[in-house]
């Protein structure tokens, strides 16, 4: 049988349109009312003095910036800037207003970003033989990943916009537009460098031009850079970000809040806690960015699938990935949920069930410390994304279970692609 062809091929009986319709009207109507909540909740928690600490160090950056003087600087403490120079005058509009204000503005642009994610990773309309995408899988998605999220508000960091920028520019990329995707791509790589890893899937799918206009933007977001502290001055900051990484990220690094597949890896060899030899981490990260091609390669995924496990791996295989990290991966939360399978289902519960119940309100400080040193994160998106590479590989797709049972797959193409 052809890989991706239906498991069946005579006339199965088929869910009345509108009945579909209206279960797709229910959905949105529960998702856009989850989303609305979220909208108050982010800026209700903005507006709170001692919250969002992480996006004020962007902000921080950013006036720094403005005044020309030092990015990185010792004072800084436990919370110095860890981003490239490149990074800060990208929050300079943001300067123009009171940090409260800010980080409630940074907040509610992350919920619309999330939303714009389901609008965006929609599937093409199925074809004969093809399964509907469950109309649930979306809000359910977000309702996984709402601990996830809590953390993204209370901390106000960039993983919702960063998973927007990223599915932007891989949708956009599949309706044959060129320098929008460019654009959001190289913005994603200056936020967080991991997100480099969506390269895979311009190569992958052939998007040449998508991939020079991204070195286009490149180049021109380090422009400002260059014009506020010229070559030496640029350069400078640039050896002073490296010394903030070397300084900060060995400690962090077999701590109890990484999760990504690299420490997980470590953590086999190292006891927990400890200072990593010189070069271990990058070992442990060529090591899982290598097992993630290989599970690529032989699942052949189209391009929703490709996206979703990019946009995962750009967590998972990160060696500074911690729980809040993890939103990236409502795309592969979705996909698992869109075809009812009970594997799928049995993969996200595990998911949803770490992150209700390792947390420092139901296991207390100390318990949650010692649960996190096990990885339980990382253990759980990868058996997650274990579990949709076979499925992959086996239809085409993440299996999709028909009302009467029968196994199929889903469109493998979004919505308005070309050739969708």
């Amino acid at each position: 049988m052809r890989r991706g062809a239906p498991a069946w091929n005579g006339a199965r009986p088929t869910v009345p349109p509108s009945v579909n319709e209206h279960r797709q009207r229910a959905s949105l109507k529960v998702e856009w009312a989850l989303l609305l909540v979220l909208a108050v909740a982010a800026v209700a928690v903005g507006q709170h003095p001692r919250r969002g600490a992480d996006f004020r160090v962007y902000l921080t950056a950013a006036e720094r910036f403005r005044e020309g003087t030092d990015l990185y600087r010792a004072e800084d403490g436990t919370m110095p800037f860890k981003y490239a120079p490149v990074t800060a005058p990208l929050f300079l509009p943001f300067t123009a207003v009171p940090p409260r204000a800010a980080v409630a503005l940074w907040n509610l642009g992350s919920v619309l970003a999330l939303g714009a994610v389901s609008v965006l990773t929609r599937r093409a309309v199925p074809a004969s033989g093809e399964a509907t995408p469950w109309a649930w899988a979306p809000v359910l998605a977000t309702a996984v990943l709402l601990p996830a999220f809590s953390f993204e508000i209370f901390y106000g960091q960039v993983d919702a916009v960063l998973l927007w920028l990223l599915v932007l520019a891989a949708v956009g990329a599949e309706r044959g537009r060129v320098w929008g995707p460019g654009a959001a791509f190289a913005v994603a790589c200056l936020l967080k460098p991991p997100a480099a890893l969506l390269g895979l899937f311009f190569l992958a799918r052939r998007h040449w031009r998508v991939v020079g206009t991204t070195a286009l933007f490149g180049v021109l977001l380090v422009l400002p850079t260059l014009g506020r502290y010229g070559w030496t001055g640029t350069l400078s900051q640039l050896r002073d970000w490296t010394e903030t990484l070397a300084r900060t990220t060995p400690p962090w690094a077999l701590g109890h809040n990484p999760q990504g597949l690299p420490t997980l890896l470590l953590s086999l060899v190292l006891p927990p806690e400890s200072l990593p030899p010189a070069g271990a981490m990058t070992l442990a990260q060529a090591v899982a960015l290598g097992l993630f091609v290989v599970a690529l390669v032989w699942a052949r995924p189209g391009p929703v699938e490709l996206l979703a496990f990019c946009c995962l791996g750009v967590t998972l295989l990160s060696p500074l990935a911690w729980r809040a990290n993890y939103l990236l991966a409502w795309p592969v939360i979705r996909a698992a949920l869109e075809g009812r399978s009970r594997l799928g289902q049995a993969c996200v519960a595990f998911v949803a069930l770490i992150g209700l119940t390792v947390s420092d309100a139901v296991l207390g400080a100390e318990g949650a410390r010692l649960v996190l040193l096990f990885r339980p994160f990382a253990i759980a998106y990868s058996a997650l994304l274990i579990a949709l590479v076979w499925q992959t590989r086996r239809h085409g797709t993440p299996t999709a279970v028909l009302s009467d049972k029968a196994v199929t797959h889903l469109p493998r193409d979004f919505l308005n692609a070309r050739g969708s």
